[in-house]
């Protein structure tokens, strides 16, 4: 059962994506998209969504946690020594306000809005929202991972051909060549830019991996706490698991250790 700090973040990340996210959709006018071109991506965008989202957010979850700060996506592209709050020894959110702003900015889905909370580098309660469907994800750490109120129980490994995505666009070519031609024998599910999207179907036992190499923390962390607590695994190929200091380096999310082992295997050989 999950705590009422984690239920009510919940409520939070609900009502602001409600409010600032959901009445925008399709609305936007040409002026509300904005380039935030940067080294890592030159085609980035932000929407007034998006920065809205994160102003609420940033003003409203600091009283769940006294003392706590908040990293935003937003406020890190203007700022990006904000970045170094999740180093420090007081309890930080991690927040992506609008995960899917090119699907968003496009009138398409689809999108959703993650929140994780980390203390000294653990992560401890997450929230995925994802408007379509009005779904929204919790995790807590020891406490199990919700849909909706309802427990997402562990995916029992299956035995048929392996299904998943491969995240490849921020990969070094020598390394991404040849880890899409390892895959060639699995069903490829098409990539879409949303995190959120891709971990909460990890998260139900939809799809049997995703990877990923460029590790926002705020595109990775909420979703990693939801799929270790769905009962699943999310580490780096020689075994590590993943951590929100994690930066570029390949990262494979699977629903059961069965299946994250025959992904590993598949896609990167066996472990050094």
């Amino acid at each position: 059962m999950l705590s009422v700090l984690a239920e009510k973040l919940g409520q939070i990340v609900r009502t602001v994506a409600l409010t600032e996210i959901a009445p925008r959709f399709r609305r936007l006018r040409p002026n509300e998209v904005i380039a935030k071109p940067s080294t890592g991506d030159p085609d980035d965008l932000v929407t007034v969504a998006d920065r809205a989202a994160e102003a609420e957010l940033t003003r409203r979850l600091p009283e769940l946690v006294p003392g706590s700060s908040v990293v935003g996506e937003e406020a890190t592209a203007a700022d990006p020594s904000v970045l170094d709050r999740i180093d420090c020894s007081s309890p930080v959110w991690v927040v992506d306000p609008l995960d899917g702003t090119r699907n968003f900015a496009a009138g398409q889905g689809p999108f959703g809005t993650m929140v994780v909370l980390v203390d000294r580098g653990t992560l401890l309660a997450s929230c995925i929202y994802v408007a379509e469907g009005d779904r929204l994800f919790l995790a807590e750490r020891g406490r199990g991972a919700f849909l909706n109120g309802k427990r997402i129980p562990p995916r029992l490994p299956r035995n048929d051909v392996l299904s998943g995505t491969l995240h490849l666009h921020y990969m070094p070519k020598e390394q991404a060549t040849p880890l899409g031609e390892r895959a060639a024998g699995h069903t490829a599910i098409p990539r879409v830019t949303c995190a959120a999207h891709e971990y909460t179907q990890v998260a139900l036992g939809l799809k049997d991996y995703t990877h990923y190499y460029r590790l926002l923390p705020w595109d990775h962390a909420p979703g990693a706490l939801l799929v270790r607590e769905a009962g699943g695994v999310v580490r780096h190929p020689d075994g590590r698991d993943y951590d929100v200091a994690d930066r570029a380096e390949s990262t494979l999310a699977a629903p059961d250790e069965p299946t994250w082992q025959r992904a590993r295997q598949d896609l990167f050989g066996p472990p050094a």
